[in-house]
């Protein structure tokens, strides 16, 4: 068996003031955790389900490497960055908010903005990724530090839609919900393969 534990820490700074010449990507990119993000990473890395973890992926996204960083000290593990793992690329919003994008986008898997991915695009890297990933580390124990629509997006290869009444994406798995359309502070889901065959999803936090 290969578990995959699927880790988004949405704690981060949002009083940062970017220089005019930054893209949005480069400023997402860029974002730091809080203090209160660091405590909770810090914690996170003595959950006793993760110290069996072998590898450690993180995205290019500060965030995600500095989510990573305690678990991959304590264990002594290095992180290993891919792009594959990051953030939606939102593509230029124009007059739009991102939390209207997010919502289009929900309801369609294959809006997108110019120069940006639809949802079906950052899924279809997700799960590539992770059929990679089980190829090359078969029965092991597997940390992604990622983010919220990316693991929303893989979760959708398994899980059935639906849409809670303030019309957020809800995912369910075997009639359990796995995603109800709220995100908390630290979302921790764990993935279980035989081969490539998926066995079980459960939400760890």
């Amino acid at each position: 068996m290969t578990t995959i534990y699927l880790i988004n820490n949405s704690l981060t700074m949002n009083n940062l003031n970017f220089p005019d010449q930054e893209t949005l990507e480069q400023k997402r990119e860029k974002r730091i955790l809080s203090i209160l993000g660091e405590e909770a990473s810090m914690k996170l890395s003595n959950e006793k389900y993760l110290q069996s973890v072998q590898f450690i992926y993180a995205s290019q996204y500060v965030m995600s490497i500095g989510t990573a960083k305690y678990l991959a000290q304590k264990l002594e593990l290095n992180i290993l960055i891919k792009k594959e793992i990051g953030e939606r690329v939102l593509g230029n919003l124009g007059d739009k908010k991102i939390r209207m994008v997010s919502e289009m986008q929900e309801n369609d898997f294959d809006y997108k903005l110019p120069g940006g991915e639809s949802l079906n695009d950052v899924k279809k890297r997700m799960v590539r990724f992770v059929k990679h990933i089980i190829d090359i580390h078969p029965n092991k124990t597997i940390a992604l530090f990622t983010h919220n629509v990316a693991i929303t997006c893989l979760l959708s290869e398994w899980c059935t839609k639906g849409f809670n009444l303030d019309n957020r994406l809800i995912l369910n798995y075997k009639d359990q919900a796995i995603i109800d359309g709220a995100w908390d502070e630290i979302n921790i889901i764990e993935l279980v393969f035989d081969g490539k065959e998926l066995v079980s999803i459960h939400r760890k936090k």
